[in-house]
C-alpha cells in the first residue's frame, strides 16, 4: 500500500502513467547475427519475409513508425509474442502454440472482426509465408531454434478514464470545468483494463482529490493515508469513450474541506472558490503488481 501512495503521489505531482511499448527493455540484437538462420527461425522469417512486407526501410509501417516495432528480429520478438494488441487488446499479438487465437493470423488473414488486413495497402502475404510464421507460432513461437519458451508477461495495465457524474447519473465534464455548489453529491467514475485481470477482480483502486496549492481532501479521515478514497468496482457502471467506467466513488462537497499537505497536516478550509482536480490510481495485481494512474482533464470548481 505504502508503494500504491507512494506512486499515487508522484501522479498528484503531475508525473506520467505506465503506458508504453516494451522498447527499452530490449537488448539490441548482437553483432554476431548468423548469416544462415534456422529454417522456420524468427530470424528466418524476419529476412525473408518481415523485414521485405513489413518493416524493411523507412517508409514501411513497421520500422519504428507504429507499433509493433518489427524493425529487427529481438524487435519483433519483444512486440509480438505474448503482447496485447492495441486494435485488439483482447488477444495476444502471437500467442505461443495457438496461431487461431493470434491477432498477428488475424491481421494476416483479414479475419475475426480486425479493421484492416496487413500489409496495410499492399498485396496481402502468400499463402505459404502466412503458413510458416503460424508454423512458428504453433511451435512455441521462440526467439531461437531450443531457446526458452517466451516468459508470460504482465503486461502494464491501461491509463485510466476518469469521468465525473451527479447523482442522478448526469455525466458533467463534457464541455469545460464543472461547476458545483456545495453540498453537491459528485459521483467520481473511472476505468481499469489490464489483460491479465479481469475489471471485478482488480485488487485497489482509489481517487484522490488535488486542490490548487498541492493539498489533497481528506476522503476517509480515520485511515492511514485519509487523502486516498478506494474506489469500488460496479458492474452497471456507464461506458465512457472506450472502455466502461465500472469503479466509483460519491463524494458530497461539504462547506468545510478538510486538506491535507505534503508533510501530513490537516487543516480546515471553506470549500466556496476551491479547484479539485481528481487523480485516479490502481494497481493490476497483488504480486508484483503494476500502477496504472491519469489525472482528470476537467477541473471541478466549487461556487
Amino acid at each position: 500500500m505504502r508503494r500504491l501512495v507512494a506512486l499515487a503521489f508522484l501522479a498528484a505531482c503531475g508525473s506520467e502513467g505506465h503506458d508504453g511499448g516494451p522498447d527499452a527493455a530490449v537488448d539490441p540484437d548482437p553483432l554476431d547475427i548468423t548469416l544462415t538462420p534456422a529454417p522456420g527461425s524468427l530470424d528466418d522469417l524476419h529476412e525473408r519475409i518481415i523485414s521485405k512486407r513489413c518493416s524493411g526501410q523507412p517508409g514501411l509501417c513497421h520500422n519504428g513508425q507504429f507499433e509493433p516495432n518489427l524493425s529487427t528480429p529481438a524487435l519483433t520478438y519483444e512486440y509480438l509474442v505474448n503482447r496485447p494488441g492495441l486494435e485488439k487488446p483482447d488477444r495476444l499479438r502471437a500467442a505461443p502454440g495457438n496461431p487461431t487465437g493470434s491477432l498477428l493470423i488475424d491481421k494476416l488473414r483479414n479475419r475475426n472482426g480486425v479493421a484492416t488486413q496487413m500489409p496495410l495497402g499492399a498485396e496481402p502475404l502468400a499463402e505459404e509465408d502466412i503458413a510458416a510464421i503460424e508454423a512458428w507460432i504453433n511451435e512455441g513461437a521462440l526467439r531461437a531454434p531450443g531457446a526458452a519458451p517466451a516468459p508470460v508477461l504482465n503486461n502494464p495495465p491501461k491509463r485510466p478514464e476518469i469521468a465525473i457524474f451527479n447523482n442522478a447519473g448526469q455525466r458533467l465534464d463534457t464541455s469545460g470545468p464543472v461547476s458545483v455548489a456545495v453540498g453537491t453529491t459528485l459521483v467520481l467514475r473511472h476505468s481499469v483494463q489490464d489483460f491479465e485481470t479481469p475489471d471485478a477482480q482488480i485488487p485497489f483502486a482509489a481517487v484522490i482529490l488535488g486542490t490548487a496549492d498541492g493539498r489533497n481532501v481528506v476522503l476517509v479521515p480515520a485511515a492511514q493515508d485519509p487523502h486516498v478514497g478506494p474506489t469500488t468496482f460496479d458492474a452497471a457502471g456507464p461506458m465512457g469513450t472506450k472502455d466502461q467506467l465500472d469503479f466509483k466513488r460519491s463524494f458530497t462537497i461539504t462547506s468545510q474541506l478538510q486538506l491535507r499537505d505534503n508533510a501530513g497536516a490537516i487543516t480546515s478550509v471553506s470549500a466556496s472558490g476551491q479547484t479539485l482536480t481528481a487523480i485516479v490510481v490502481y494497481i493490476d495485481s497483488t504480486t508484483a503488481g503494476i500502477v496504472a494512474f491519469d489525472t482528470a482533464a476537467t477541473p471541478i470548481q466549487i461556487q
